[in-house]
């Protein structure tokens, strides 16, 4: 499933399980104009409304909020950005009278891209890290940070997208976005079948047998917890009390993981259409665990799925199971 037409705000408190859920006029408004989508590969209503839904649970405001500003002054972290020139070459005999036709490789401005080990696995990661525009200004202004699931599809189009809903009435503060992925082309072909193996061997709680290799969901938080954000941190003026993560699918499935394992590494949790079919459900079972050991849930949660994304197959039932674990949330 890839879109959103049917959405749930969560504004979690503390106090009981799910504690008190602060429904909005606004949150209304949202849930009732998404149910109308009717959409199933909207990717970019997924990611509009995604980052919407930032500006809802606290990330921004419909007035800008006061940036804190520290008292030390850290210094700025230099970001390069390779530009390479490529030109056309062609077996036809060229126009003289005209400049040769050149072309630049597109990227994002204040953009860095960087290979990350973990420590515990040896596994390698590709980093995509994002800089706010005014990041280069300002030598003192700590920034929230937003660790993107699937940074290979996501990272251009969230990080754009951004910038919109900022620069447009200040509807997000500045982000710095960290997509986490791996060193394949995933576009080329026969990369994909690649590509597939490595996100189903991290985003997984459990191993399944016609996915080899999956249910490396812990290790990879282990990753996240002692390798990604640390780096994030000493290398970027970050905001570690302002931490969101984002993700889609299996991705959705990866951020309840987190929720319910390590509620404590993010502030806000974003999973769009998980994957909560997995291994017969398994994620339930993580909630009903964290329930009876935890007196409340102190974060903010946002679900969502499209409506078009229910069918009788037991992998398609993406509507059920999240009003499902909605309702359970809800109910504690």
């Amino acid at each position: 499933g890839q879109g959103f037409a049917f959405g749930v705000f969560v504004s979690v408190k503390t106090g009981g399980i799910v504690g008190i859920f602060q429904w909005s006029y606004w949150s209304r408004q949202v849930i009732k104009e998404v149910r109308t989508m009717g959409t199933r590969n909207s990717v970019l209503k997924t990611v509009s409304l995604l980052l919407f839904v930032l500006l809802l649970t606290g990330c921004g405001s419909a007035t800008p909020e006061p940036v804190t500003v520290k008292e030390t002054v850290i210094a700025e972290v230099p970001v390069t950005v390779e530009v390479t020139r490529v030109v056309e070459v062609t077996s036809e005999v060229a126009d003289t009278s005209q400049p040769a036709a050149s072309a630049m490789e597109a990227t994002i401005p204040g953009s860095s891209v960087s290979m990350l080990l973990s420590s515990s696995s040896d596994r390698e990661y590709k980093i995509f890290v994002a800089l706010p525009v005014s990041y280069s200004k300002y030598n003192r202004i700590t920034y929230p940070v937003v660790y993107l699931l699937d940074g290979n599809f996501y990272l251009d189009m969230v990080t754009e997208m951004s910038h919109l809903y900022h620069f447009f009435g200040k509807q997000l503060p500045e982000l710095i976005i960290v997509g986490i992925g791996y060193d394949i082309d995933w576009r080329t072909e026969g990369r994909l079948d690649k590509f597939i193996p490595l996100r189903t061997r991290d985003l997984t709680p459990a191993q399944m047998s016609w996915a080899p290799g999956s249910g490396e969901a812990g290790e990879f938080l282990k990753f996240i917890q002692e390798d990604l954000i640390p780096h994030i941190d000493a290398n970027y003026r970050t905001d570690p009390t302002d931490r969101t993560i984002v993700g889609h699918s299996l991705g959705g499935l990866f951020s309840l993981y987190a929720l319910f394992h390590a509620p404590e590494t993010f502030t806000r949790y974003v999973a769009a259409s998980p994957s909560l079919w997995w291994d017969d459900r398994v994620m339930f079972e993580h909630e009903e665990q964290f329930a009876n050991e935890h007196a409340d849930l102190p974060v903010k949660l946002f679900l969502s799925v499209g409506a078009l994304e229910e069918k009788e197959d037991i992998s398609s039932r993406y509507v059920s199971n999240l009003e499902d674990l909605y309702r359970r949330l809800v109910d504690r």
